[in-house]
């Protein structure tokens, strides 16, 4: 199985116990053999030689990932999950030795990388098989499973500890009922719908999610062409594995993106970062709030410690049951309160924002309070095990704080799979309503299968609305849906705001 190696902002000074004729002189390939230690560890990385034995221990992925690669060639494990830009944007020029160079002679060959590409894992036969045998969303989770590498699968799926609150995201929504009404015109059904601003032709969109090149070499710009081929939103992570120019050259010639972040420890790597989203025509941003640490996600964890079982020698004492995810990230800055978070990015910005992560109504009031837009969301159940789910909170806010839906346009993430289930977050006050590991499962089969899940959701959004009686988005509102069903779970409680 493959482990991966992750780049960070941090800044490292080089270690002098490694002499070269000069930097960027060339390295020859048995000298980088030589060096497999904590103490003396080069890594290649697209045929450049790295030292990072200064960089182990505030690697966001832990030291075994770039330990297993000491002296060895990591490209196999790092291209997928970063852009090509990583090295250059996040490295210190100084740990960067100059180019290797190859003389195999009687060096071990590099572990070997099972592929993440589609026709390096199974025949285009069997692919297209099975693209053809889903018909809803939940097929493309089975399916994806049959063709991604493990740990990939593993990543995508894992939720926190027992993954009660990543399964509860889906089964809420179960628990609202509709309340159609009959005899009404649906010649048309018109799914316009304004998200921060922006006209969009559905009201359901591409969620914010890393890793996306682990289902398919092409990730983030296969989900923006096809956003831009059905006039849907695609808010870009900032861990894609493409660069913020390549998204924006891609997407299509009326298309509009949205870009996500996380305050970064270093904030200044943050500020260039929307600087430059906003220089490239990236419309509205969204801070992700709800991982200040990454959840224990165990799923992905067995896979690591599986993969690592012949480093035996390290005895038990480093913790690999608490390891981050697959795909890791930077550092985050914790210092943050509501007036600082807001005003550090209005100075940098008047897009609108959005806070991704808000799990409680009175969290939506301070977003409220402070201008921007609440994200309800628990990071797809994959941080706080026992978080409340989206569609809580939204109850909630109807509850305590209607005045939010008035105010605020309200974003909706988590457990959406059917169509039936974004019409009742619109019936309830939302106007845009995400989805995360929908969209990699079906990237796994490529472009087509990000074509056909955009076109399923299209097609159920649009059938439940007819059999609702309802036309148009906007005249949904929470008289089409009956929550009694899910109210009782939810007792008063005394605001802390």
């Amino acid at each position: 199985m493959k482990s991966y190696l992750f780049i960070s902002e941090v800044k490292l000074c080089k270690s002098d116990h490694i002499t070269f004729a000069s930097r960027n002189s060339t390295v020859p390939r048995a000298e980088v053999s030589k060096h497999q230690s904590r103490d003396s560890c080069l890594v290649i990385i697209k045929g450049n030689v790295y030292d990072l034995s200064s960089y182990l221990d505030v690697h966001p992925g832990g030291s075994r990932i770039i330990l297993r690669y000491a002296g060895r060639d990591a490209t196999q494990a790092f291209e997928p999950i970063h852009p090509p830009d990583a090295i250059e944007k996040h490295l210190p020029p100084e740990l960067k030795l100059g180019p290797v160079v190859e003389s195999n002679a009687g060096i071990p060959p590099d572990p070997a990388l099972p592929g993440t590409s589609l026709p390096e894992r199974t025949t285009n036969k069997k692919v297209l098989s099975l693209l053809r045998s889903v018909v809803n969303i939940h097929d493309f989770e089975h399916a994806a499973s049959q063709i991604l590498a493990p740990r990939s699968f593993a990543f995508f799926k894992a939720g926190a500890d027992d993954e009660y609150t990543a399964q509860w995201n889906q089964d809420s929504w179960k628990h609202i009922s509709f309340c159609p009404r009959v005899l009404r015109p649906i010649q048309s059904i018109d799914l316009t719908t304004s998200i921060l601003g922006t006209t969009y032709a559905s009201p359901f969109f591409i969620c914010p999610a890393g890793g996306s090149k682990l289902a398919h070499p092409s990730g983030d710009l296969s989900l923006t062409q096809a956003a831009g081929k059905h006039g849907i939103l695609h808010w870009v992570p900032n861990n894609s594995g493409c660069t913020q120019k390549q998204l924006a050259d891609g997407r299509a010639v009326s298309q509009t993106l949205y870009w996500q972040i996380y305050a970064m420890e270093d904030l200044s790597v943050t500020e260039k970062e929307i600087k430059q989203a906003v220089a490239l025509g990236y419309r509205a941003f969204a801070l992700t709030v709800d991982a200040p640490r990454a959840g224990k996600r165990e799923r992905d964890v067995r896979l690591t410690i599986e993969e690592e079982a012949s480093d035996l020698n390290e005895g038990d004492e480093d913790n690999g049951f608490a390891s981050g995810p697959t795909v890791a990230r930077s550092h985050i800055y914790t210092k943050f309160d509501w007036k600082s978070a807001v005003s550090w990015l209005r100075k940098l910005t008047d897009l609108p924002i959005a806070i991704k992560g808000i799990q409680s109504w009175e969290d939506a009031v301070l977003c409220m309070e402070h201008g921007v837009h609440p994200w309800l969301s628990n990071h797809g159940g994959r941080q706080l095990e026992g978080a409340p789910s989206a569609l809580e909170t939204l109850l909630a806010i109807h509850r305590e704080c209607p005045e939010v839906f008035r105010r605020c346009d309200v974003i909706v993430d988590g457990g959406i799979c059917r169509g039936a289930d974004i019409v009742k977050a619109l019936a309830l006050g939302a106007k845009g309503v995400g989805l995360g590991r929908a969209f990699l499962y079906a990237l796994a089969f490529g472009p087509q299968g990000v074509d056909k899940a955009i076109r399923i959701l299209k097609a159920e959004v649009e059938t439940t609305m007819a059999l609702l009686g309802v036309s148009s988005i906007q005249m949904l509102n929470s008289s089409y849906v009956n929550t009694n069903n899910l109210q009782f779970k939810l007792p008063c409680r005394r605001s802390n705001l």
